[in-house]
C-alpha cells in the first residue's frame, strides 16, 4: 500500500493514524521478506528476516492499540445509551 502524498494529518483521528501505521508496518514486513528471498548471503538473509519479524511485532502492537481504542469507544457508547 502506498501512502497518499496529500495526507491531512490535522484532520485524521487516532484511529486513522493507527490504521495507517499498521499498513506501513505490514508494507515494511513485505519489503524485508521479499528482499530476504533475493539475498544470496545467509547473514543478509537472516538480518532481513529479523527485520521483517520486528515489523510484524510493531503491526501487532499497533493492532492491539486499535482494538483497545475500539473497545473503549464501544464501552463509552454503551454507557451513553
Amino acid at each position: 500500500m502506498s501512502r497518499p502524498q496529500d495526507l491531512h494529518w490535522e484532520a485524521m483521528s487516532i484511529r486513522d493514524v493507527l490504521k495507517l501505521a499498521i499498513a506501513d508496518e505490514e508494507d515494511a514486513c513485505t519489503y524485508y521478506r521479499r528482499a530476504a528471498q533475493l539475498a544470496a548471503n545467509p547473514h543478509t538473509k537472516r538480518v532481513l528476516l529479523n527485520l521483517a519479524e520486528m515489523e510484524e511485532g510493531h503491526a501487532a502492537t499497533l493492532q492491539l492499540e486499535l482494538d483497545d481504542l475500539d473497545a473503549q469507544q464501544e464501552c463509552e457508547t454503551a454507557i451513553a445509551d
